[in-house]
């Protein structure tokens, strides 16, 4: 949030201007109210008109019922607490007072004298102790959720339960259209003066003579202002962990814990060492853990507030407002300076309470979508109370208890409440939320309170949130199982499979099709010609082929002589393909041409398996097998290198958890170039099983696929979660009866393409999750039951595979926590070819296994409570697109050298056909948004994308912005963006000419 243009000092006059004003020492308002009489028509305060269209928009809306229940003990005199009553009814007008609209359709108030207040009283002395407890809260919920009728209801209830002997419960109910926060104090001293028969007591001040008064307060242009410059552009809707996106009911529920003495006492110490008050300190530790358990930077919080001037002292009545605090949290951030912000924010809110929320909410969202406008803008509240038992009845004990249902208008709110004799931390929520992350969320609350004021000089982000019990729970969970595997080649499980089985079908393509035996005896004397021409370990040997049989036999025997392949996909830009080579620098580069003469040369060599001995040396489990490239955010891509003990380990633990056997048919779905690609051939040659393999760029006919599927019998298709929503679309999906596993990953598996093969296939469906460096894949969820709105978790982790969720210190987080994902084990990439640099930042030593690494993925995620992990976000500009992993960097660097380009800002689109990439594009001085010489013409900036990037990194759709939009917290305002222009791809590039060695 930008810094308002006032000084401090400015803020803080104008804050003990609104003091003065509301304490009745401002010369503008009259010392004494008005006189009111009976039956006058009065209008109705800001505050009240809120409340008044609240019930109006939703007559059986409960939501403003304020209720409490106290528990009664000792000699209680029924008909003198009675009386207390009437008399307390008798001295405020405003617990007399009815509403009306008037011929121009505004609300009004009026009182009348001749009114008597129910007092219904239940006798329950004849039942049980359980029985009594049982009807006692039945009792509760029905008279707390029972509406007030304002045009004819007195805004005030109460039933008396008297449970035995000098055992009462008192069910209190006020409509919050005559109540605040501040009438608990009037209410328990004039019912306890009542009741004890205090008769010392001068005529009480009126709601209705205060609260003309304080609709003449007017808002300054400055107060109006002042909200309008803080909240727009709106923070975007937080997301709270576990919340429905809709839901109907407002159901809520209630947990607290006492807050330690000890630590209360340190609150009130830090405000007072840094300027601040409790309530602030406080409401910064709320915004610490908001900012922790959702990532989000930049929130709202509702906080409500009371203004009484002289005049109202004394006086019942609803003289409150609601302020929206705007939060920003930012990495940087100390728990010191942040409080310091907090204090700042609050000041700010505090100096302009003036507008009511009422208009700050048509300022803000002219809209007003949501109930009142608010659900769009805020999801979080705060406040600071006393109890409201602070009563002295002659002889009797008051304490409020927790019966009945309780309902909210937001989903998540936390109280700080003040006993005489402790703290509590109170959470009210919805019932949408579950009560477990609630209780969690209390105690992380509490104990990161206590961190940050242990160490307030530690960064927001870093403060510890769990205890020893808690932290080694959480690492217990961090880890798939443990399985002690020997360290291995993937030439030696590959070999094995076809050993077992040499007879069985491997390969079958269009053309032709390969037993395990055929393969071998190909790839076998393909890797002696190899070999004798020195390829072995540590060299690499470039494949610039696309998917089909050849290919696998050329990798197979690349890994075979004891070297590692590089596939470079022929369909790839002559330019990224040169970049490729000239950067890995393989030793050679085999293509379908040198593939074809290469195996002519090969054909008169033995066919049989390569020992150590035949290759230049032994073949070890740390030899490099393959180096993948991904895409980098400085606009060069980067090789992804990995050993063959690491991707055996990979396969191997695939294998032992997934059913699949020798007798399953895999369809080949990914590029050979995409690292999910390995999983299609090693999984499936590694049981003995069947891979079909598609003519290339097959995905783009979807008839074919199908009638692949259908010939074939396929059983398993491993595929991103968009191509499978677009498979099942076709009429011809529910003819796939042999379908037994589908594997999806690359990208975020919508809850609603799950429901809908659940609904086509008696078929397992598994969600993967892992990035290049991780080999494929690192975690799985088995995708059971419906899913609904949500994206599918991304499950827990594979085998031998660690995944920690830490914080910027390294430190676990608690479940539910946001924080960024490590992961860990054999199976890591050994790092980035030729970048020891990059490898080494984001390759970091193990903090919880000595000897061992973990990759830095960059992936912001959270364990939810059933122990899987969510898929969150990117801490960087990485997204994933069709299963690539994309850096937004590397397109807008590419885009960015046409000369007609100033600026580029690419974004990911969330389509039906799932996430696209739209480039907004800055003009070049000189450069117009129109076609022509001066103007950007969109073609000719794609075509010049396209000549560079692989065609799944060339964005669909583009717009022309005049500056990149920032909100006034300087990030990019993606709701100021204008909905791009979709433009038609072009096909593919042909395959350039074959390279040879080089």
């Amino acid at each position: 949030m930008a810094e308002h243009p006032r000084t401090v000092q400015e803020r803080r006059r104008e804050l003990l201007r609104r003091r003065i004003a509301e304490s009745g020492l401002a010369t503008t308002r009259s010392a004494r109210p008005d006189a009111v009489r009976a039956g006058e028509r009065h209008p109705l305060s800001p505050g009240q008109r809120r409340m008044w269209f609240l019930q109006a928009m939703d007559a059986d809306d409960v939501t403003l019922n304020v209720c409490v229940a106290y528990r009664l003990t000792g000699p209680l005199d029924g008909e003198r607490l009675r009386a207390a009553f009437d008399d307390l009814v008798a001295r405020h007008t405003i617990l007399r007072t009815v509403y009306g609209v008037d011929s121009e359709g505004e609300p009004y108030q009026v009182f009348s004298d001749d009114v008597e207040i129910s007092w219904p009283t239940v006798d329950l002395t004849e039942l049980s102790e359980a029985e009594r407890a049982r009807r006692t809260a039945a009792l509760a919920r029905a008279e707390f959720g029972r509406p007030f009728d304002l045009t004819t209801d007195l805004p005030l209830r109460t039933t008396l339960i008297h449970g035995g002997t000098d055992e009462f419960v008192l069910l209190f109910v006020a409509h919050h259209i005559c109540w605040d926060d501040d009438c608990w104090a009037v209410f328990a001293a004039e019912l306890s003066a009542a009741y004890n028969g205090d008769r010392r007591r001068g005529d009480a001040p009126q709601f209705v003579a205060a609260g003309v008064l304080q609709t003449a307060a007017e808002p300054t242009v400055a107060d109006v202002g002042y909200w309008a410059d803080t909240l727009r552009p709106s923070p975007e809707p937080l997301p709270l962990p576990g919340l429905a996106a809709t839901s109907p009911s407002r159901d809520a529920e209630r947990r607290s814990r006492t807050m330690p003495a000890e630590l209360f006492a340190r609150v009130e110490q830090f405000a007072h060492r840094h300027a601040a008050t409790p309530f602030m300190v406080l409401l910064a530790a709320f915004g610490v853990l908001v900012r922790r358990y959702t990532g989000a930077p930049d929130f709202l919080v509702s906080v409500p507030v009371t203004a009484r001037g002289s005049a109202a002292h004394g006086a019942l009545g609803y003289f409150g407002n609601t302020l929206l605090l705007r939060i920003t949290a930012r990495p940087q951030d100390t728990f010191v300076s942040f409080v310091d912000a907090v204090r700042e924010t609050c000041l700010n809110g505090f100096a302009h309470q003036a507008v009511g929320i009422d208009r700050v909410v048509r300022e803000v969202n002219p809209e007003r979508m949501g109930h009142d406008g608010m659900d769009r803008l805020v999801r979080l509240g705060f406040s600071w109370r006393k109890t409201a038992n602070d009563f002295a009845l002659d002889g009797v004990t008051v304490r409020q208890l927790e019966l009945g249902a309780v309902t909210a208008h937001l989903p998540l709110a936390l109280a700080v409440v003040l006993d005489p004799d402790r703290v509590s931390v109170e959470f009210e929520y919805q019932t949408r939320l579950r009560g477990e992350l609630v209780e969690k969320m209390l105690g992380h609350y509490l104990r990161l309170l206590d961190h940050a004021l242990a160490e307030p000089g530690r960064r927001i982000t870093g403060i510890d949130m769990l205890g020893p019990a808690q932290r080694a729970a959480v690492l217990a969970q961090s880890h798939g199982e443990l399985v002690a595997t020997p360290a291995t080649t993937m030439v030696a499980l590959l070999e094995a499979a076809a050993d077992a089985a040499p007879e069985a079908v491997a390969l079958v393509s269009d053309e032709e099709q390969l037993t395990y035996a055929g393969l071998h005896r190909r790839a076998n004397r393909l890797a002696r010609l190899l070999a004798a021409r020195g390829f072995g370990p540590e060299d690499l040997v470039g494949l610039r082929m696309t998917t089909s049989i050849e290919f696998v036999v050329a990798m197979l025997a690349v890994l075979k002589a004891g070297a590692a392949y590089l596939p470079i996909d022929p369909a790839y830009p002559d330019e990224r393909i040169d970049y490729l080579v000239a950067d890995a620098r393989p030793r050679t580069v085999i293509g379908q041409p040198e593939f074809a003469a290469a195996e002519r040369d090969a054909e008169p060599l033995p066919d049989a398996a390569l020992t150590d001995a035949d290759r230049l040396g032994p073949l070890h489990p740390e030899h490099l097998a393959y180096v993948i490239y991904t895409s980098g955010s400085t606009g060069r891509p980067k090789g992804v290198a990995v050993s063959h003990r690491a991707i055996a380990e990979h396969v191997d633990g695939f294998v032992a958890e997934w059913s699949m056997t020798a007798a399953d048919r895999l369809l080949q779905s990914s590029s050979v170039s995409f690292d999910a690609s390995l999983l299609d051939i090693f999984v499936t040659l590694t049981l003995g099983a069947r891979l079909v393999v598609p003519r290339p760029g097959a995905f783009g006919d979807l008839d074919y696929v199908a009638d692949l599927i259908e010939r074939h019998r396929v059983t398993v298709l491993h595929m991103v979660p968009s191509m499978l929503s677009t498979l099942l679309l076709l009429p011809r999906a529910a003819q796939w009866r042999a379908l037994r596993h589908v594997p999806v990953g690359g990208e975020a598996l919508p809850g609603e393409v799950a429901d809908r093969f659940a609904g086509h296939f008696d078929a397992e469906l598994r969600n993967h999750y892992g990035p290049t460096e991780a080999v494929v894949c690192a975690t799985h969820l088995k995708v059971e039951g419906a899913q609904g709105s949500r994206v599918v978790p991304i499950g827990v982790p594979n085998r031998n595979v660690y995944a920690y969720v830490l914080d910027e210190e390294l430190a676990p987080v608690p479940a539910q926590v946001i924080g960024e994902l490590y992961l860990g084990g054999a199976q890591l990439a050994r790092g980035y070819l030729g970048r020891p640099g990059l490898t080494a930042e984001r390759f970091v030593a193990d903090p919880f296994a000595a000897g061992m690494r973990m990759y830095r993925t960059g992936d912001l995620v959270r364990r939810n409570l059933s122990g899987e992990l969510e898929f969150v976000g990117r801490a960087d500009e990485q997204v994933k697109v069709r299963g690539y992993r994309i850096e937004l960097g590397e397109v807008e660097s590419v885009i960015a050298t046409h000369p007609a380009v100033r600026h580029c800002l690419v974004v990911a689109e969330d389509t039906e056909a799932g996430p696209t990439l739209a480039a907004y594009l800055v003009p070049a001085a000189g450069a117009g948004p129109s076609g022509g010489p001066a103007g950007v013409r969109i073609d000719e900036i794609r075509a010049h994308a396209a000549a560079t990037l692989p065609e799944y990194m060339v964005p669909s759709a583009f717009g022309v912005i005049p500056e990149i939009p920032l909100t006034v917290s300087g990030k990019l305002d993606r709701r100021a963006l204008p909905p791009p222009t979709p433009v038609a791809p072009r096909p593919p590039p042909p395959p350039g000419p074959a390279l040879g060695r080089r």
